[in-house]
């Protein structure tokens, strides 16, 4: 009978640290530098975000500020099964608003610093892990990478304006299920698919999935993300590998069918886009977005939209430069390897709800926005630096600069120091564009002056603040900029009401004059009109304006009855 050899632990100890036993401090010192490191990205958010902890609510944030669910202390149910109790709101994002309303309990509607502070937890939570997440996947430079999502100002909107926190709860339940595939996958690997511990992992991707999809739909595209992961492990897509995904793409279609069909009974949406100029619209866009990351200048808030006519040759270029790049990192993998063209293809992926292929609401204002490459943009970061740490490695060891290592390493380490400053800088300087709504608008304003709807905003936040003539001049840029546009001259109206309740009767005849200008159609501006002359003691011409009213409308009382009036004080100041 043949002897079997008995394994000694020393051979068990060789497999596994190549002889080296593991010093108990090992563990230790490695907790130890993930915590400080994790800390770090924390401090980082912390130190360019602060200003938001003073900012207001702007602009949408009264989707979930005048939404009587967020503050109704039973308002869940509300939230998750009557949506249509949200006014404001398009959209079925049930974890977004859980997430206002867990925030009201907390803070209430009076302390908006506090659903700031939210946002920039969140944020430091989704860079630390991020950085798990590429250390996981074993890419070199992961840290920096996640240095870079945590300060890069693009990021800026997505985190100081609370509307925005679809985009950071999102990318955290997106984050989540990838690591749950992570450890799926590597029991799988393991010849352990049907244990408990790796049904429970993909239990958990599966509500993760879903959780990410309930706060925004972007996260529809993760599975198309999985398989780009697959491709670039193994170098093709196998058979298992799509009946892996095939759970996830079928919850994702059907909370996007939930939603898109509550969407599309609540938002008027009249864009009809030509498939050529949607496909303008979508490279201009990827092009866009790239650019902004290697240059995050101008920020604005409202991007001008872009020429698209299918007829111009140049606006034909982005999209056959993009084409160009994508072949040209296909033909290259056997030499660079699959990554380059994985990241960029994450990057695409990521964006692609977001590239003017469908319509949604916010293309009324620009066909791009900050906030829509949150977690789409580290595809490209993660690119560069691995991009850069190979070269790095690859020209010391060829041109024999060991001696001069340590140099070298500091001179990058203050380089990339000086990268994180000056992003950090941006960051800093643009959370204060969300102070408050006139700070907000007055930006938008001043990099893009046809912003839609922005100097009507605008005005609105000046009314508010009794800064009545100021108002004034920016509503009536936006009514000679759209006259037809009815809520602007409504605004004017409503401005002129103001004026006369103030006893301001010449700055209500002149809006009202406006008014009467750019619609003669409407009796009661005319009827105010002639208001606002008799009390300036112009009573002929009030008169003419409360004639003009009735011939309008014959049973505007008030009219009659100022008419009456105005002509006894006529006559009166005409006796001898």
């Amino acid at each position: 009978m043949a002897k079997t050899r008995r394994r000694t632990g020393k051979r068990r100890t060789r497999r596994g640290q190549q002889g080296a036993p593991v010093s108990p401090s090992t563990g230790a010192r490695l907790d130890s530098r993930v915590l400080l490191l994790g800390a770090a990205l924390l401090a980082l958010v912390a130190a360019a975000f602060w200003p938001t902890l003073f900012a207001a609510f702007v602009w949408d944030d009264k989707a979930f500020f005048d939404a009587p669910p967020v503050g109704q202390w039973g308002g869940l149910a509300a939230i998750w099964l009557a949506p249509a109790q949200l006014p404001f709101e398009a959209h079925y994002w049930p974890m977004l608003y859980t997430s206002f309303w867990l925030d009201h309990k907390l803070w209430g509607f009076d302390l908006p610093g506090g659903f700031h502070l939210t946002n920039m937890l969140l944020h430091g939570i989704n860079a630390v892990l991020l950085w798990r997440l590429l250390q996981r996947l074993a890419l070199p430079g992961a840290w920096f990478v996640a240095a870079v999502f945590a300060l890069h100002p693009v990021h800026v909107e997505a985190v100081a304006w609370v509307m925005s926190r679809k985009d950071l709860l999102g990318t955290l339940f997106y984050l989540l299920t990838v690591f749950c595939w992570l450890e799926w996958r590597g029991r799988l690997n393991e010849n352990r698919l049907w244990r408990s511990d790796a049904r429970l992992w993909y239990g958990g991707m599966l509500l993760c999935f879903a959780a990410g999809m309930l706060s925004k739909t972007f996260v529809i595209t993760l599975p198309a993300a999985l398989l780009i992961w697959c491709w670039w492990k193994q170098g093709t897509i196998r058979q298992r590998d799509l009946l892996h995904c095939l759970p996830l793409f079928l919850v994702g279609a059907l909370i996007a069918y939930i939603g898109l069909n509550f969407y599309l009974g609540r938002a008027e949406i009249n864009f009809s886009f030509s498939w050529p100029e949607r496909l303008i619209i979508a490279a201009k866009a990827l092009w866009f977005y790239a650019g902004q990351l290697l240059w995050p200048l101008p920020l604005m808030v409202i991007y001008p939209h872009w020429d698209m006519d299918p007829l111009r040759l140049l606006n034909w270029l982005p999209l056959i430069g993009a084409l160009a790049v994508a072949a040209g990192l296909w033909f290259a993998r056997h030499r660079t390897g699959r990554g380059p063209l994985a990241g960029a293809l994450f990057f695409a992926v990521t964006l692609s709800p977001m590239l003017g292929f469908g319509n949604n609401s916010y293309m009324e204002y620009s066909f791009v926005a900050d906030r829509y490459q949150y977690l789409a943009g580290t595809g490209l970061v993660a690119v560069v630096t691995v991009a850069a740490v190979m070269l790095y490695r690859s020209l010391v060891g060829r041109a024999g600069l060991q001696s001069m290592l340590p140099a070298i390493k500091g001179a990058l380490t203050l380089l990339l120091a000086a990268l994180l400053s000056f992003y950090g800088y941006l960051t800093w300087r643009q959370t204060w564009v969300y102070e408050n709504e006139i700070a907000l608008f007055s930006h938008i304003i001043e990099g893009n002056p046809t912003a839609h709807s922005a100097n009507y905003n605008l005005g609105i936040a000046l009314m508010e603040q009794g800064r009545l003539q100021e108002a004034e001049a920016a509503y009536l840029v936006e009514v000679e900029r759209t006259p037809e546009e009815t809520k602007y001259l409504e605004a004017v109206r409503h401005l002129a009401s103001v004026y006369f309740g103030d006893r301001d009767y010449e700055g209500a005849r002149r809006l009202y004059q406006y008014s009467a200008e750019v619609d003669p159609t409407d009796a009661d501006t005319h009827q105010n009109l002639g208001s606002a002359l008799a009390q300036l003691g112009r009573y002929q011409e009030a008169l003419l304006s409360f004639q003009r009213a009735l011939e309008l409308d014959p049973e505007l009382e008030m009219a009659r009855a100022n008419m009456r009036l105005a002509q006894e004080m006529l006559d009166a100041e005409e006796a001898p």
